[in-house]
């Protein structure tokens, strides 16, 4: 993959350990990209932005033991505002620092 300058000049300041993204067994559809993924205690865990093949009928079944959800992890998306993006002002508004 070619990264864009952004990205390579970021990396430095981006710990690679951190988590990125995550799949589920939360029944989604076509059209929930974007949406908050929550936990039981309400918290946000995630954006959802793909599920797999197998969500791909969701208006019509859900199979837990086949259907996943991705989302990206909300600890990748701070460190890419903060040492990629230097949008402090947008962490500012996300964080309670």
């Amino acid at each position: 993959y070619k990264l864009p300058a952004t990205w390579q000049s970021g990396r430095s300041g981006l710990e690679l350990s951190s988590r990125l993204n995550q799949a589920s067994t939360n029944d989604i559809i076509g059209g929930n990209s974007g949406s908050p993924l929550i936990n039981a205690a309400g918290e946000i865990v995630g954006l959802v932005f793909d599920g797999n093949i197998h969500s791909l009928g969701g208006d019509y079944f859900f199979d837990e033991s086949v259907n996943r959800t991705v989302s990206v992890h909300p600890q990748a998306m701070l460190l890419a505002l903060k040492s990629v993006y230097a949008a402090e002002h947008v962490l500012d508004e996300l964080t309670v620092r």
